[in-house]
């Protein structure tokens, strides 16, 4: 069996995958200490797996999947997300933990692995994945392997900018400034809605608090405003990826995360959008396609980057 761990700001997943049948046999969810100190931490995380691997012998190799910028060591040098971890060496502290194999890559490279690997782009080998949820990660697919960058940051579009005129909040890092992850993350989303509701009365969210989950309850129903709020993200997020494709000429671009999830929509709404503002050698062939996995793309993603590392390792030492 292979354990996949997907840390995400909020929200923490673990499961258990039968890498044959691509089957997760066990999987859990807990919530991802907020304001932890790095100590508190890997303390958390320690008590985290130990517990969800407790009567359990057979694991061949460790996958995790963390959000924030990690080094091809493993080293996690920043998460925008979760401020305390800043130069954490954590594939070499799991690895004084435990006995097996163990790959750290960021959230989104495991995410990407996941759907080239057994899930949407598994029919070829390039492509870009993102995924939308509470911040925006990016990956790259490049021959078929994971491309990291010189430095191991390469695909994260959740920072790439799309906004020139924009000035930030007070405090606000200039790294973050008019970035995609401003106008398509889930603050950005509820923010939109919030404002949009001021200028429907008669929206259904006037009257409940909005949500990720009210919000598109309500755009099933045919809520304007919320209708109006999906729009606006999906213009934005199809910006970013016109972008992207036009730099790169991948061949398909996935689409995954909560808000995904949320509003299966979207990909379409977004490829609308690229196939007008693409060039139009590009325009039509590019494939926006909706993530095959959902939530759990991070955590089948990373069970699989630690077994398929392995493999690379043990060929290459042949």
């Amino acid at each position: 069996m292979l354990l996949g761990v997907d840390i995400g700001a909020t929200r923490t997943k673990l499961g258990l995958l039968n890498p044959s049948t691509v089957e997760l046999k066990e999987q859990t969810v807990v919530d991802t200490p907020q304001g932890a100190t790095t100590e508190e931490f890997l303390a958390w995380v320690q008590e985290t797996l130990q517990n969800f691997l407790r009567g359990t012998t057979l694991v061949e190799a460790l996958g995790v999947g963390i959000a924030g910028f990690v080094t091809y060591e493993g080293i996690v040098e920043h998460s925008p997300n979760m401020p305390a971890l800043q130069q954490l060496p954590f594939r070499a502290w799991l690895s004084a933990l435990f006995p097996f194999p163990i790959v750290v890559d960021n959230d989104a490279n495991v995410a990407a692995w996941a759907e080239y690997r057994v899930g949407a782009a598994r029919d070829v080998t390039d492509c870009l994945y993102i995924t939308l949820g509470t911040g925006v990660g990016g990956a790259l697919i490049v021959g078929g392997k994971l491309w990291r960058g010189v430095h191991g940051g390469a695909g994260d579009v959740g920072h790439m900018v799309v906004d020139i005129t924009a000035s930030g909040q007070v405090g606000m890092p200039p790294y973050r400034i008019g970035v995609l992850e401003e106008y398509v993350g889930k603050a950005a989303l509820l923010r939109c809605a919030q404002s949009l509701v001021r200028r429907y009365p008669a929206s259904v969210l006037t009257s409940r608090p909005v949500t990720v989950e009210s919000l598109a309850e309500a755009y099933a129903a045919g809520d304007e405003a919320a209708r109006e709020c999906l729009a606006w993200v999906a213009w934005v997020c199809a910006l970013g990826v016109t972008s992207v494709v036009t730099l790169l000429d991948v061949e398909v671009v996935v689409l995954g995360g909560g808000i995904v999830e949320a509003f299966p929509e979207l990909p379409s709404a977004v490829q609308a959008t690229v196939r007008e503002r693409a060039l139009p050698a590009l325009a039509e062939k590019i494939q926006l396609r909706r993530a095959h996995f959902g939530s759990w793309a991070g955590v089948i993603g990373a069970a699989l980057l630690a077994r398929d590392s392995q493999i690379v390792r043990d060929s290459t030492n042949a």
